[in-house]
């Protein structure tokens, strides 16, 4: 495989990163209330939009937020901010990468490596497990309710969505 495609694969790869953005991107949206372009939003969250863009796409993939085409497009939550949890921003992202990376390499031919890696990647799936419990129990309306954001207006004149 070309290296050009080993970079385009990379980039349609959901990583921790993208999960933060979602999140940023989800509270924006929350507190401005309104449709708001992809370019405001990636302003607003001080991220490249390009990254945002994909991002958003998620989201709109799993119906947690609608897009409109068009000069007044943008994007709007599909429901209340009280019934979207962290878990289904989550599950909406289809993180790729290890939500704590490099802490083992690959299974190796050694014996004692590959039986570890093993147990500590059940260790790690028993954590994610634990973790999509406790952000289960937490909404976009809560977690919006925690930051003290003030929002302004969104400009729609400066990208189509």
């Amino acid at each position: 495989m070309s290296s050009h495609l080993n970079s385009e694969k990379r980039l349609r790869t959901a990583t921790p990163k993208w999960l933060g953005v979602a999140v940023k991107a989800l509270v924006y949206l929350e507190k401005h209330g309104e449709l708001c372009a992809s370019g405001s939003i990636a302003r607003s969250i001080d991220c490249e939009v390009t990254l945002v863009r994909r991002v958003l796409t998620r989201l709109v993939q799993a119906d947690l937020i609608a897009a409109r085409e068009g000069r007044e497009g943008g994007y709007v939550l599909t429901r209340s901010a009280d019934h979207i949890t962290l878990a289904d921003i989550y599950h909406a992202i289809e993180i790729c990468d290890p939500i704590f990376p490099g802490m083992m390499h690959e299974p190796e031919t050694n014996p004692f490596c590959e039986e570890l890696a093993i147990a500590v990647s059940e260790i790690l799936a028993e954590s994610e497990r634990r973790m999509l419990e406790v952000w289960g129990s937490h909404t976009l309306a809560s977690l919006a309710n925690r930051t003290s954001l003030v929002v302004g207006k969104c400009n729609h004149n400066e990208d189509s969505k």
